[in-house]
């Protein structure tokens, strides 16, 4: 055996040694409906190569209950654009997780969407139909939409189902109104249907970067990692945002006209603000008075502190 063979051999040796020893990291990388960040990370190929010593596997499950289900059996450690609502009543479930980052902001990116114009305003689903998810941030714009109107959603019929799906139903004629989210909204649009209701002074459209607390304590390497990806990914957003619209319009199918107007409904900063405390505890509010949690929690220790 010559000298290079054996030297090679012996790389590619502590090359499997290394992978064995490796930890596992698991990270949604659902894309849709307009998760900007996951597309240009996706698209650099950034999650193999950003966290040294870790086996990475890129997860792509759509909706944030199924996201929370993964993260709570094990098969997820890091999950990014889920819905503040959908997290607290997942931790009012019992799944330990952490908030360690925001992934957006964005009222006007969860609207009532109705059929035609001839529903006028929020007052006009009375007796109609409206499919959406229960429990979710454009559900809160919904019902606070309905108080407004005098209303509650006994008023309509209402069908839960996810925003994929509620979609689908309101462009094929079997919904008169749908809870629609990002570009789902602008495609419906597209189709002829009217936004009637949209977050702007109802919430603050707040989708969360999480993770398992077992996780976290075990590796907060890990989450150092990932905060300083999202933040090289946000710096990169603001140099190029030419190349970002074309990233989000090839993702979503939208025009890219569409997709830049889209833009200006985000904002993508990571940190976690005072503002963002505070829209954790009105949508806390909001999912008792629904009953769709039993009783309070302490939104405080569900915020990770870098260091602590």
């Amino acid at each position: 055996m010559t000298r290079r063979i054996f030297a090679a051999l012996v790389a590619a040796s502590a090359l499997i040694c290394a992978q064995a020893d490796a930890a596992d990291l698991r990270i949604s990388v659902w894309k849709l409906p307009f998760n900007v960040p996951v597309m240009m990370e996706m698209a650099d190929g950034l999650y193999e190569t950003s966290f040294p010593g870790f086996n990475v596997s890129a997860v792509n499950l759509q909706t944030g209950p199924k996201q929370m289900a993964a993260l709570a059996a094990g098969d997820l450690d890091i999950v990014q654009g889920i819905g503040d609502a959908a997290f607290l009543v997942s931790a009012a479930g019992g799944i330990d997780a952490r908030i360690i980052a925001v992934n957006s902001r964005s009222p006007r990116a969860f609207a009532v969407v109705a059929r035609g114009p001839e529903i006028e305003g929020i007052s006009g689903l009375k007796g109609k139909s409206v499919a959406g998810l229960r429990g979710s941030v454009v559900h809160q714009v919904f019902v606070s939409a309905l108080a407004e109107a005098g209303m509650k959603e006994s008023d309509v019929e209402f069908f839960p189902m996810p925003v994929a799906q509620a979609a689908s139903t309101l462009l094929a004629g079997r919904a008169d109104a749908a809870l629609l989210v990002g570009s789902e909204i602008q495609r419906a649009v597209n189709a002829g249907c009217v936004v009637i209701a949209d977050g702007l002074g109802r919430v603050d459209g707040l989708s969360l970067v999480v993770a398992s607390s077992k996780f976290i304590d075990e590796h907060p390497e890990a989450v150092r990692d990932f905060l300083a990806l999202r933040s090289g990914t946000l710096e990169k957003l603001k140099a190029d945002p030419a190349g970002t619209v074309e990233i989000a319009a090839r993702e979503t199918g939208l025009e890219r006209s569409e997709a830049e107007s889209m833009m200006g409904w985000y904002d993508f900063g990571s940190e976690i603000r005072e503002s963002d405390r505070k829209s954790l505890l009105s949508t806390l509010k909001y999912l008792l008075d629904n009953e769709l949690v039993k009783d309070e929690i302490d939104v405080g220790p569900l915020i990770y502190e870098a260091g602590g």
